[in-house]
């Protein structure tokens, strides 16, 4: 089969067409998307943590891809730490945080347990608050969590 292209020459809007169909492109132009710079949460992070568990603190080492936050926690209630990992975005200055602490991840005699909370709070550059609840899976629900860090 042969294709027949029937073109209408208009002096330079031709030509214009033409070479944006030879690069695939349309002679119509769109606007790109704005660009949104998140807050920058990556670094550092030390503070404390209460829930129904007890008071305890926190340390969290966060890395950042664009919204997207991921890292490490250490957190320590009482006399038992747990050690995980956190993921989460930040959106303006609102923030979203998921800490999980896999079996293994607490001392013992608690090694077996695993964890989860999840919380949303506000961020700056320089701290972070927000409130969580979760689960632990031998104590059972985690509730009325709160968490304040500092960068740094």
């Amino acid at each position: 089969m042969v294709h027949v292209r029937r073109l209408l020459f208009v002096p330079g809007l031709a030509a214009l067409v033409l070479i944006g169909a030879c690069r695939g492109e349309s002679s119509s132009s769109t606007p790109a998307a704005p660009t949104v710079n998140a807050l920058n949460v990556a670094g550092s992070w030390r503070g404390t943590a209460t829930d129904s568990s007890g008071p305890g603190s926190i340390t969290m080492q966060v890395t950042q891809s664009g919204t997207t936050l991921s890292g490490t926690v250490s957190m320590s209630v009482t006399t038992v730490t747990g050690r995980g990992t956190l993921t989460g975005t930040v959106s303006g200055s609102a923030i979203h945080l998921t800490i999980a602490i896999p079996a293994g991840g607490f001392d013992a005699p608690f090694a077996s347990c695993t964890a989860t909370v999840s919380g949303d709070g506000q961020a700056t550059a320089s701290s972070i608050s927000a409130t969580y609840t979760g689960t632990n899976s031998c104590s059972g629900a985690i509730t009325k969590g709160e968490l304040t860090v500092t960068k740094g």
